[in-house]
């Protein structure tokens, strides 16, 4: 059933909580902070930005990395997240779930996990952006085996006095450059071009399978 955002919990701002980004298929870094939290509360009232994790994210394919974009309806300037509206102008899904076969068809998990993750790409179409990232993102977590207390803000609030803000997680290039410990784990291309750091949570899970959630705590 699709998840309206009108009925979306709000939290309200309370020790060990933190503010996070609804991203598209997150980077790792972005679980490695979210599991260090009791209190998870995703923004969707921040200002959608193209250029931001809110309808990206970045694979490791058989040419290196690889940034899948999910297109949006123009919007008015400063429009919220929640109110970001997910084209189907063109056959997006189609070509991002490909994408996602031949980058992980050889990875130790991928076939755990393809036909739970197959019909959202194939059936799945939501007005909203929201929407989209948040099925995907309740999907990967019961995969992973994580269960966090999840809630979403009421307003925009430039500045939270009372929880850790993550928010800068969502813009690429301050992605990555964190003081957290860097996961290393093999990956499926990695002999080709090395290894690349901090790709969405999906390369993790595939590669690792229900050892992830393991290398993200330690």
């Amino acid at each position: 059933m699709e998840v309206q955002s009108s009925n979306f919990p709000v939290h309200q701002i309370a020790g060990d909580t933190c503010i996070m980004p609804l991203s598209y298929l997150p980077p790792i870094e972005f679980y490695q902070i979210m599991l260090k939290y009791k209190n998870v509360v995703l923004d969707i009232h921040e200002h959608f930005h193209k250029q931001f994790y809110f309808n990206r994210c970045e694979i490791y394919g058989a040419n290196g990395k690889l940034k899948l974009s999910v297109p949006v309806k123009k919007n008015r300037d400063r429009t919220p997240l929640k109110d970001a509206s997910v084209s189907y102008d063109q056959n997006w899904r189609t070509i991002h779930w490909r994408s996602i076969q031949a980058a992980y068809r050889r990875s130790p998990f991928f076939e755990y996990y393809e036909n739970e993750m197959a019909p959202i790409y194939l059936n799945h179409a939501p007005e909203k952006l929201i929407d989209w990232n948040l099925k995907l993102f309740e999907l990967v977590n019961n995969l992973l085996g994580v269960e966090v207390r999840l809630s979403f803000t009421e307003s925009y609030q430039k500045v939270y006095e009372n929880a850790a803000d993550y928010r800068n997680l969502n813009l690429p290039k301050l992605s990555g450059i964190s003081a957290l410990k860097e996961i290393q784990y093999q990956q499926v291309f990695q002999e080709k071009y090395g290894f690349i750091k901090n790709l969405s949570i999906l390369d993790l899970l595939f590669c690792e399978g229900h050892y992830a959630r393991q290398i993200l705590l330690a």
